[in-house]
C-alpha cells in the first residue's frame, strides 16, 4: 500500500472510532439520566458531527467502498452496543 493510502485509512479509523466512542457515551448517558433536553442536544450534536465526518471523508479522498465499509461497521457496532445496554437494563432495572 502506498503511504497516502495508509494515511487515509488511519484518518478513517480515527474519525469513525471517535464517532463510535462518542455514540457509546451518548447511549450510556441517555440510558442512565433520561434527560429529554440532553437527548435532543446530543442527537443534534451527533448529527452535526457525522455531517462533518462525511465532509472530511471527501477531503481525504476516501473511496465509496471505504466509506461503505467504515459506516456499516460503525452502525453494526453501535447497534450491538445499544442492544446490549437495552438488555442489561431491562433485566437489571435502572441500577447503575
Amino acid at each position: 500500500m502506498s503511504e497516502e493510502k495508509n494515511k487515509r485509512y488511519i484518518y478513517l479509523l480515527a474519525g469513525y472510532g471517535g464517532l463510535l466512542f462518542l455514540g457509546i457515551a451518548i447511549l450510556r448517558n441517555l440510558l442512565f439520566f433520561q434527560d429529554t433536553l440532553g437527548y435532543v442536544l446530543t442527537t443534534f450534536g451527533y448529527i452535526f458531527l457525522v455531517s462533518y465526518v462525511k465532509f472530511a471523508d471527501e477531503k481525504i479522498g476516501a473511496t465509496k467502498r471505504d466509506k461503505i465499509i467504515f459506516r456499516s461497521g460503525l452502525m453494526v457496532i453501535l447497534g450491538v452496543v445499544a442492544l446490549y445496554f437495552y438488555q442489561q437494563h431491562s433485566i437489571n432495572g435502572w441500577a447503575v
